[in-house]
């Protein structure tokens, strides 16, 4: 009997001993509770803020975007304004004169309603290199400038209207450039094609710089 109140009060003792350990060192006190749920109002607080902060980031990405695409859209439609105000435009006094020239001297063939391919836009509207019937340069690059912007119909032949491509293109650039360097290319080591020959080296190189800039204009809102 002494034994086992012996050993109960031994088992006592470690329970008290471990409750005052547990009371003193490891027992949550109000305070521990109350720093716990002050961190984490903190965290949660944090966490709002940045989620906050997030999406007004948000709105400001979306109202960023939505303005590049305003102000995009409103560069486009100034751009197709002027686009067609462009090609709408009549001749310059020079390139109407060189086409009427053009047309006196080359007129259609009886019967028919378009010219051959040996026709080009440029020979069309009378653009012409040489010492002896060629035209100044300024009054070639004009009719270069016009070109690029024409609308080429009948009666020009079906290939030229299809491959130079719409107005004020890089393809419309590029077709004329090509076709003034293979004429120079094709005539280069002729005798008494010198001058010709120079004008056209002159006339690609300028067509290459010039008018790209016209169509890099209109390329950015694809106007092709």
């Amino acid at each position: 009997m002494n034994d086992a109140l012996f050993a109960l009060g031994k088992v006592l003792v470690y329970i008290a001993i471990f409750y005052a350990l547990w009371f003193f060192f490891f027992r949550e006190t109000e305070e521990d509770k109350e720093r716990k749920r002050e961190l984490q109002r903190q965290r949660d607080a944090e966490r709002d803020r940045q989620e906050k902060e997030r999406r007004e980031q948000e709105e400001r990405d979306r109202q960023r975007r939505e303005a590049e695409r305003a102000e995009r859209e409103r560069q486009k439609a100034r751009a197709k304004e002027e686009f067609d105000i462009l090609v709408s435009q009549g001749m310059p006094k020079s390139v109407a004169r060189a086409h009427r020239d053009y047309i006196a001297d080359n007129p259609l063939p009886r019967g028919s309603n378009w010219y051959g391919e040996d026709v080009s836009p440029l020979t069309y509207y009378g653009y012409r290199v040489g010492k002896t019937r060629g035209l100044r340069e300024n009054e070639r690059r004009d009719i270069m400038h016009y070109v690029l912007r024409a609308r080429l119909t009948d009666p020009l032949a079906k290939s030229y209207q299809s491959s130079w491509g719409r107005p004020l293109s890089q393809q419309r650039r590029n077709a004329i450039v090509g076709h003034i360097n293979k004429l120079a290319a094709q005539r280069g080591n002729r005798k008494g094609y010198e001058v010709a020959v120079a004008e056209w080296s002159a006339d690609g190189r300028w067509a290459k710089t010039e008018l790209a800039k016209d169509t890099a204009k209109f390329g950015q809102y694809g106007f092709k």
